[in-house]
């Protein structure tokens, strides 16, 4: 399988032992490559499932030293893409709320008083120089093609009309990163009711998919123990799996970089789906999973 363009290639597990791979651990830590230290974690806990919970907990301490841990980019986000910004582009990162991209220059976000609509009360971040618009996804105020990236991260499961926000991510800007979680996260952190969540969203056969949903799903499992122990673990175990969210983000969010455009399928309730295609010689899509290492590394056996 080709690598997807924009898609960062993992740090390689080179040590065919364990003693070797907690070597090759340490020593890009020391050599300050917190990135590929959570990669090779990542890889040896593959491998060595026995050692998992102690390293994965190890990596939770890791990521608790990064100087923005709060942002998604930093926390897994760039360990997925390098994401194609240059010097002077104009990024528009709409519904930036309490989580502003980091290469921003423009922020816009639907509810920029109502900490409580999809934040669960956190107030928006402000960024020095930064201009800020308050509008929604579906309806931006700018020219077509008026930014160079747009950055939609945790956005769209609100929007009350898919098709609409994706074709004015699409209108806004010529290329873009979007994220949602899954229907898995949201069920089993209980996040979709306390965070407003209208959609579970996928990325299924080259196509953006969302499913409304109905009153149970959003109710979920209607307690917050997972949540609490992945935003405030307590043991050696609950740093695990607060670790492993992180970790294994994108088995736990739909996360797509798109250039150009991108497909759409929306299904609500009692209706016939709705889909939105986008035709172009130039249309490229790219997903993480993309991006597979060749060949199966056999260790530890």
């Amino acid at each position: 399988m080709t690598p997807a363009p924009y898609a960062r290639t993992k740090t390689r597990l080179s040590a065919t032992t364990l003693d070797g791979a907690i070597e090759q651990i340490n020593h890009a830590l020391a050599g300050g490559d917190v990135l590929g230290a959570i990669d090779l974690i990542e890889a040896t806990c593959d491998q060595a499932p026995h050692v998992s919970t102690r390293l994965l907990a190890q990596a939770y301490d890791i990521l608790q030293q990064l100087p923005d841990k709060e942002s998604r980019y930093s926390l897994y986000q760039s360990r997925f893409y390098n994401f194609p910004v240059r010097s002077g582009d104009k990024v528009l990162d709409i519904g930036s709320g309490h989580l502003p991209f980091p290469m921003a220059t423009h922020l816009a976000d639907f509810a920029t008083e109502d900490g409580n609509y999809g934040r669960a009360g956190a107030p928006f971040k402000y960024v020095d120089g930064s201009p800020v618009y308050n509008c929604s996804v579906e309806d931006m105020p700018f020219d077509d093609g008026a930014f160079d990236f747009a950055y939609c991260s945790h956005v769209l499961e609100h929007v009350s009309d898919p098709i609409k926000a994706c074709t004015e991510l699409m209108r806004v800007a010529k290329r873009g990163y979007l994220e949602t979680p899954t229907r898995a996260k949201d069920l089993f952190l209980n996040t979709a009711k306390v965070s407003n969540h209208r959609w579970m969203v996928e990325w299924f056969n080259n196509r953006l998919v969302f499913s409304e949903y109905t009153h149970d799903q959003v109710e979920g499992l209607s307690s917050d123990i997972l949540m609490s122990m992945h935003c405030a673990p307590q043991t050696e175990r609950e740093k695990a799996f607060s670790a492993l969210v992180i970790i294994k983000a994108d088995q736990v969010n739909t996360m797509l970089m798109w250039e150009g455009g991108f497909d759409v399928e929306v299904r609500r309730r009692g209706r016939e789906p709705e889909v939105f295609e986008w035709k172009s010689s130039a249309a490229t899509i790219r997903t993480p999973r993309e991006d597979c290492l060749t060949g199966a590394i056999q260790l530890f056996c």
